[in-house]
């Protein structure tokens, strides 16, 4: 072997070759990136959000809703069915996430699946029962027993599979994926009541049972993928220290940046002595108490996720009393048809989708506590508008405005679900991830112990009273939410390592740099 003479010219193909290596991993980096975000447990997140979307949109609203009043004639049965759907996820929703975080959330999501497909059935033949008049009691006692364990697969479920893909995504870059979640469930939402809508005018457009029944049928056939989709999780797939919680991130590089914890921290100094590093070691703080000294930068940051839930529970229970009655409402107060009645349910998922889009370029502007507080204080105001439409205008406008203020209060007010995400998931450490996704599904599903409230209320006093009270609990959601502001940072997308500083040292070696700089 001999040495090739260096030359200008292979000077230039060395350089050449440098750069090209160099600048190799740079332009991978955005190929990269969009690889980490479609990562197994987030694609299968985002096609079970769809799934759900579409299944939930054909039988759990008004189809659902109205099936249970025209066969019992009360709004009674329709909170008390829903109230079981909310305390079974209450009471399963805390161990699936405590037993989650210790043995895995795969697991858990599996069991999951086996209440989902026990309700399906359970739910299907009740529904065919109560169509052919076949004793109605017991056909109400299998549904509430068929919705308690779709309340139940929802505690279990929810939880694991939102922690799972928050541990499948780097810190900083949620805001997009769990928009992109939203959007899945929220678009497929749009073919149920349009299926629904088609049905009912091919068979007449009125409110009869067997037409409810069908419906209630496909809906139930299409949960039953849902529930084989959900064995697929993988927690094998999940990222590593880059989706860990922001001031985990921080502690860390701060750990990594002190002197001594690397071998070049203590190069030029004095070695101290061993008696030295006793007593330094002796007087240094236990582990947790650094902890404790580190999180005390801001304290305010440990309260973040007992506001969210505190909020989300709040407005959950606000939602409860008149969320399965809007459709009722339109029914029996306004005298729509049901076509009439699942055409606003088309347009409602299609405006949360904008809305949700809008909802995150605003907290990219001016901050996302900022844009919630935002978004939500509008659709209060529109919420009022609404019942001030309904019972002050007597004209052909009153039921236009009434649906248009409708639609956008219900688009803004749970647009917001991706950011609240990416704060809840961005401050709680990965360990108990799955703790707080389940205690945020009692949140989600605590509307559902409320909605027995609601139907009392609705049957006793009518629908404007509990469309006050939600109202005002909700209100007091936005006021308790207002709490974070001035804590919550803006998000920032994941740091990409820059090409600018590499390029300019190790382009010459030694030897080139000399024969540069000669004259």
């Amino acid at each position: 072997w001999q040495e090739t003479p260096s030359t200008p010219s292979t000077r230039c193909c060395n350089r050449r070759a440098r750069e090209k290596a160099l600048l190799q991993p740079a332009q991978s980096i955005s190929q990269k990136a969009m690889r980490e975000h479609l990562s197994h447990n987030v694609v299968l997140n985002l096609i079970i959000a769809a799934c759900c979307g579409l299944a939930d949109s054909i039988w759990t609203g008004t189809i659902g809703v109205a099936f249970i009043s025209d066969v019992w004639h009360t709004n009674k049965r329709v909170g008390i069915a829903t109230a079981l759907t909310g305390l079974a996820a209450l009471a399963s929703a805390l161990p699936a996430g405590w037993a989650a975080d210790r043995y895995g959330r795969a697991k858990v999501c599996r069991v999951g699946s086996l209440a989902i497909l026990v309700a399906a059935p359970a739910y299907a033949y009740a529904t065919l029962r109560a169509t052919e008049g076949r004793d109605k009691e017991l056909s109400y006692i299998l549904i509430c027993i068929a919705s308690a364990f779709f309340g139940l697969s929802s505690g279990i479920i929810n939880g694991p599979a939102q922690a799972l893909l928050a541990d499948s995504v780097s810190t900083g870059a949620r805001s997009k994926v769990y928009t992109w979640l939203f959007a899945c469930y929220i678009v497929p939402s749009v073919l149920g009541p349009a299926i629904s809508v088609g049905y009912f005018e091919a068979h007449g457009d009125e409110w009869r049972l067997p037409l409810l029944r069908d419906l209630t049928l496909l809906g139930m056939a299409l949960e039953v993928p849902v529930a084989v989709l959900c064995c697929c999780f993988r927690d094998d797939k999940a990222l590593g220290s880059s989706s860990d919680a922001i001031q985990d991130q921080e502690r860390a590089a701060a750990s990594a940046s002190a002197p001594g914890d690397d071998g070049d921290g203590d190069a030029g100094r004095p070695k101290a002595s061993d008696a030295e590093d006793a007593q330094n070691d002796a007087e240094a703080p236990p582990d947790d108490q650094c902890d404790e000294r580190d999180d005390a930068v801001d304290p305010r940051i440990k309260m973040i996720p007992y506001v969210v839930f505190c909020t989300d529970l709040v407005v959950a229970l606000g939602s409860g009393c008149t969320i399965k009655f809007f459709p009722l409402w339109f029914k029996d107060d306004l005298n729509m048809s049901p076509a009439a009645v699942q055409g606003i349910y088309c347009g409602v998922p299609l405006s949360m989708a904008l809305a949700s889009g809008f909802c995150t370029a605003l907290s990219r502007r001016v901050g996302r506590v900022e844009a919630v507080l935002s978004v939500r204080s509008t659709a209060l105001v529109c919420f009022v508008g609404m019942l001030v439409c309904f019972y002050r205008v007597k004209n052909e406008w009153r039921l236009r405005g009434v649906v248009a203020l409708y639609i956008l209060r219900t688009a803004l007010m749970n647009c917001t679900y991706p950011v609240e995400e990416s704060i809840l998931m961005d401050y709680v450490p990965k360990n108990t991830r799955a703790r707080w996704k389940s205690l945020e599904s009692v949140s989600q599903f605590g509307w559902c112990g409320s909605a027995l409230a609601g139907g009392l209320l609705a049957d006793r006093y009518g629908y404007a009273r509990t469309f006050a009270i939600t109202i005002c609990l909700q209100a007091s959601g936005v006021l308790c939410y207002s709490r974070l502001l001035g804590v919550v940072a803006r998000e920032k997308a994941p740091e990409e390592p820059s090409t600018e500083e590499p390029l300019r040292e190790p382009l010459l070696s030694e030897e080139e740099k000399a024969d540069a700089e000669a004259p």
